[in-house]
């Protein structure tokens, strides 16, 4: 494959290339990627779109969609119903607090990755959504969750077309416009993470293998009394064992 890329999430989105730091084995283990993908990969994406298009004088090709990394409802450490799917990455150049050019709207083709998912699952799950932004329909702590018109939903490694759990699209109050903001912000109920020190802002939901992998560290130092011997070898002038 070509190397991995990223895009603009404007309606005339450009590929980019990502930082030489954020190249490697993620590219091995997301073939079906449509970052940096090959001709190849994009005819494969393209001939699937058009064969299970639910609306055919609204078919699109695949390079027609701005490619965003995002959580899915699968895998979350406190699953919730209904589900969402989190946008998580930043926009244009990789910056936490994109300009307006980066913004979100109604009716931009969205193909959200879930490319953590690859990985932590043997290679046997790459879930990806192609869609269209709908309307904004409610907000929460540092998110506006649009309605989205499906065009092509799978969970599995090799595409297969499934019925996602969730067409329901967070999207970071830094990456959206005003559509939505006369919507009252309701308390969070999606099991997203404020930010400490920000009144509106927020991480996605944990995953199932995030609150595994903490819990694993805790028990590599011994818990809590790792923590107590920390403390009495301040107190005592040392500077405790790492």
């Amino acid at each position: 494959m070509s190397g991995a890329t990223y895009t603009d999430l404007t309606p005339s989105h450009r590929l980019l290339p990502i930082p030489p730091a954020q190249k490697g084995l993620a590219d091995v283990l997301e073939p079906m990627s449509m970052h940096g993908a090959t001709q190849g990969i994009v005819d494969m994406w393209d001939r699937l779109l058009r064969d299970h298009s639910k609306a055919v004088g609204n078919r699109l090709h695949a390079t027609d969609y701005a490619v965003v990394g995002a959580i899915s409802p699968y895998h979350t450490l406190k699953p919730t119903s209904p589900g969402a799917w989190f946008i998580n990455e930043p926009g244009l150049a990789g910056r936490t607090d994109p300009s307006r050019e980066s913004r979100l709207t109604t009716g931009l083709a969205l193909c959200l990755e879930d490319r953590s998912v690859t990985s932590k699952t043997n290679g046997t799950e790459f879930h990806v959504y192609f869609c269209r932004l709908g309307v904004p329909i409610f907000r929460e702590g540092g998110y506006t969750f649009y309605s989205t018109e499906e065009h092509f939903f799978s969970q599995k490694y090799f595409p297969c077309e499934g019925t996602p759990r969730s067409t329901i699209v967070a999207v970071p109050d830094y990456h959206t416009c005003m559509d939505g903001r006369y919507l009252s912000i309701q308390p969070n109920t999606f099991g997203q993470r404020m930010v400490e020190g920000y009144s509106n802002l927020a991480l996605p939901p944990l995953r199932v293998w995030e609150e595994e992998e903490k819990q694993d560290v805790w028990k590599t130092m011994g818990g809590f009394s790792w923590y107590l011997s920390q403390e009495e070898a301040i107190k005592r002038g040392g500077k405790g064992e790492m």
